[in-house]
């Protein structure tokens, strides 16, 4: 009779764990929530790829893109009766946003050829790949910390009825439940 070895399970580190990827990212999405309507607006015309992907397009001019967030601001705010005062303090809290936004654009555009640089090399360096990654997520965790603080600062003009009433809305726009509704 063989003798079976007993294993403790390591656990894997917190960053490597589905389950709290998956807390991460239903976090992210519900606080996206309560800016889903002006910024899905305002930023619609990033989409698609081959060339066209995020920052196509109204990115290339930070002035065009605040004045379409503007009119998104002000269609999402007008939804929930907000005040004038609640409107431009809404609109300065986006462009702040876009303004905070391009340059990180510029750093992720000169990262991506990097990155294709690297590839294109005869032998591939994997330390240089890794260092490369690790990069790319410092741009990405710069850019949802921008996000995150510009989404707290936009829910802050509002009342919590209005994020209320703005996350409702949001959520039939986009054709999902309510998180509160669950």
């Amino acid at each position: 009779m063989s003798e079976t070895k007993q294993t403790t399970p390591t656990r894997r580190p917190l960053w490597r764990r589905r389950d709290v990827w998956i807390v991460a990212l239903a976090l992210g999405v519900l606080g996206a929530g309560v800016v889903a309507v002006p910024t899905a607006m305002a930023f619609r015309s990033f989409g698609g790829h081959g060339g066209r992907g995020f920052g196509h397009g109204m990115m290339q001019d930070p002035e065009r893109a605040k004045a379409h967030a503007a009119v998104a601001v002000e269609w999402a705010f007008r939804a929930v009766d907000a005040t004038d005062q609640q409107k431009e303090e809404g609109r300065v809290v986006v462009e702040r946003l876009i303004d905070q936004l391009v340059p990180l654009r510029e750093q992720h555009l000169a990262h991506r050829q990097e990155v294709a640089r690297e590839l294109l090399e005869p032998q591939i360096d994997r330390a240089a790949l890794e260092q490369l990654r690790t990069e790319g997520l410092g741009l990405a965790d710069e850019a949802s910390l921008i996000i995150v603080d510009g989404v707290a600062d936009l829910a802050e003009v509002l009342s919590p009825g209005q994020r209320t009433e703005l996350l409702e809305l949001a959520h039939r726009f986009h054709g999902g439940e309510h998180p509160s509704r669950r």
